[in-house]
């Protein structure tokens, strides 16, 4: 008996078929669905930001340190810190998606971000080629919005 091997780009092609869930989950019904490979690594990226080291039973590797760095002193190492953690982790979990431009803000470049973190990344996914930007928010609270 043969097997039909389906690629992503006919995937892509039918706009039925989904590759994916949606993140957040707040759907109706169980879960919303991604249909490009494009909403896909959004939710993805979104997935391994929003996760911490070890909180991920079997893989403790998986996800940022970015949370742990809300409460690190406000010094110029912290963007180095964050920079990193966020390049290494998408670099590893997800190489798919090239980062082509990374953000760091903090008080010292804009004074009204008092006890907040400003991130924005701007990524590529290796085969579409299309370019997406989202920005997160952080303060105490935690990661307060991501866009």
């Amino acid at each position: 008996m043969g097997y039909k091997v389906v690629t992503i780009n006919e995937i892509n092609r039918n706009p039925n078929i989904a590759i994916g869930v949606k993140f957040p989950f707040d759907g109706p019904g169980v879960f919303r669905k991604t249909f490009t490979t494009d909403d896909q690594a959004l939710t993805n990226i979104k997935s391994l930001l929003l996760t911490r080291k070890g909180e991920r039973y079997e893989q403790p590797d998986f996800g940022t340190d970015l949370l742990n760095a809300l409460f690190e002193p406000n010094t110029p190492g912290i963007k180095i810190f964050i920079e990193d953690s966020i390049t290494t982790a998408v670099n590893y979990w997800l190489p798919y998606i090239q980062i082509s431009n990374l953000e760091i803000v903090t008080q010292e470049d804009d004074p009204t971000l008092i006890h907040e973190i400003k991130i924005s990344i701007s990524f590529t996914v290796t085969k579409t080629g299309s370019e997406q930007t989202i920005t997160i928010f952080a303060n105490e609270n935690g990661i307060v919005s991501i866009e």
